[in-house]
């Protein structure tokens, strides 16, 4: 919170307590006989009025920090960090992935088709921009091979999690369509299946 947001809110908390005060004041003045019925009902209406107006002054003012901060997130959140694909080659399958904008650490990837499964560790991986050589390229062929056995289709499930330097851990899984073809492979339909954040102890889970 900025110091213009702070002074704000002290603001209010100010205000309110000063009212609280004066409507305190008119019903001590009125008990004590020094103020008729019709006038202490038109004080305090008057006082309440302007209280509720503070309050709902608090609400909004509350309401639009709040919004503001998650639109800052949600930003954050589509800044394009970590790119991935994984795609038909020469007749095999390639995964290849990079991070842009920002260094990524401790990541894992985890790549599940059938009875198959693939995973990939990377301590730390730079941004492509300033380090083309940290592009990852990996041949998966005999995996999707195996996974697939025999059918002609299925369904892969691929996950990521790392550190990044703005904000802590994310965690990202993905589904894409593998269908087995004379010259190779065709990877269609791929969705996001679920996130998590790091300001978020929830996953947020995503529907077609």
């Amino acid at each position: 919170m900025n110091l213009l947001q702070s002074a704000k809110e002290k603001f209010i908390y100010l205000a309110v307590l000063v009212l609280l005060i004066l409507v305190l004041a008119v019903l001590y003045v009125y008990w004590a006989g020094g103020m008729d019925v019709e006038a202490a009902k038109m004080y305090l209406q008057a006082l309440t009025g302007v209280a509720t107006l503070a309050l709902l002054y608090y609400a909004y003012f509350n309401v639009a920090s709040k919004k503001e901060e998650d639109i800052a997130t949600l930003e954050l959140a589509v800044r394009p960090i970590l790119t991935w694909e994984i795609e038909s080659s020469d007749g095999g399958a390639l995964l290849t992935y990079k991070t842009i904008k920002h260094p990524i650490y401790d990541m894992h990837v985890m790549l599940t088709l059938g009875g198959a499964e693939q995973s990939y560790d990377e301590r730390h991986l730079d941004v492509f921009e300033a380090h083309p050589g940290s592009e990852r390229k990996y041949d998966v062929t005999k995996f999707i091979t195996e996974g697939l056995n025999k059918d002609k289709m299925k369904i892969l499930h691929i996950s990521f999690s790392y550190h990044s330097e703005v904000g802590g851990r994310y965690e990202f899984a993905f589904t894409k369509e593998v269908v087995k073809k004379s010259h190779g492979f065709l990877f269609q339909h791929r969705k996001i299946i679920y996130a998590k954040y790091p300001w978020r102890k929830e996953e947020v889970q995503f529907t077609d």
